[in-house]
């Protein structure tokens, strides 16, 4: 029997990260046909139209976490309320 190896590049971890890789999940979801993104913190961002335009809404989201100022930011955590 032969197994496979699995090779993990430096594309495959996120900057910062260590140790075993996490496992991934499709971050994009779809309901009723309105298309949703879930956030590390687990909430759900939408409704979108399409897909596209949830992938587009993440990295707008992303954007928005890394430049936000750190009090914008506690407002914003203390106000997301996961699904």
């Amino acid at each position: 029997m032969q197994t496979a190896r699995v090779e993990i590049t430096m594309s495959d971890r996120r900057n910062g990260e260590l140790g075993a890789l996490p496992m991934r999940t499709d971050r994009f979801f779809a309901v009723n046909s309105a298309w949703y993104f879930a956030t590390r913190e687990g909430a759900s961002i939408g409704p979108f139209e399409s897909k596209y335009d949830a992938q587009k809404g993440l990295t707008d989201f992303i954007d928005f976490i890394q430049l936000a100022e750190p009090r914008v930011l506690s407002s914003f955590y203390s106000n997301l309320v996961p699904d």
